[in-house]
């Protein structure tokens, strides 16, 4: 391996790290508790060398978040390739509990993170991943009313419903809150819930 090679490695091997000190640093303390400083003190690195890469904590947040929802996407494949859009919403929202359960750490990261966020604020726009299953999700809506003739229904408003639905349950669920309502397999519940769910929407 060439110098440049080399270093180009140690470079994305930083990068890396610098992301996995934040990540345990934000789910120890939160928001407020990560600092530039506080993540080069446990890398042992000079804070100077952070800002190489991050120009702020916010972008570090926002990076840690694409990550992420890069993950999450792998439980959604099933949901993308469904051609029926009322099936497909049923195959989202278990994919989405699903992923919450199974990865609680990005979960809070992505879902359940402190507000304002500066970074998300000023750049929106760059928020790919997140708004790219956000639309997806609107999208599948729209078919939906379109495909089941269902009049007066908002697709946003719709999708909102839907993600402020399976967002309760995987909270619910990590809290162990199901179990209050339910003796029965936790899956299995869950299943039943978006069943109902979409059973009120589409009448079928």
């Amino acid at each position: 391996m060439g110098s440049s090679e080399r270093k180009e490695r140690e470079k994305a091997e930083l990068k890396e790290q610098i992301l996995h000190t934040a990540k345990k640093i934000l789910l120890k303390s939160g928001k407020n508790g990560l600092s530039i400083r506080k993540i080069a003190n446990e890398i042992e690195y000079s804070p100077a060398t952070i800002y190489l890469y991050f120009k702020d904590k916010d972008e570090i947040l926002h990076e840690l978040m694409e990550m992420g929802f890069m993950l999450k996407n792998k439980y959604m494949a099933h949901a993308y390739s469904e051609k029926d859009p009322a099936q497909r919403l049923y195959e989202i929202g278990k994919a989405y509990v699903t992923f919450g359960i199974q990865n609680k750490d990005w979960y809070d990261i992505m879902f359940n993170s402190d507000e304002p966020m500066q970074h998300m604020a000023k750049c929106r726009e760059d928020w790919d991943q997140g708004m790219a299953m956000f639309n997806f999700l609107t999208m599948t809506c729209r078919e939906a009313i379109q495909k089941y003739e269902l009049s007066g229904l908002d697709e946003s408003v719709m999708a909102l419903q839907l993600w402020s639905s399976v967002h309760g349950l995987v909270n619910l669920a990590l809290t162990q809150r199901l179990d209050i309502v339910e003796h029965t397999d936790k899956q299995e519940l869950i299943e039943k819930v978006l069943n109902s769910m979409l059973k009120c929407i589409f009448k079928k």
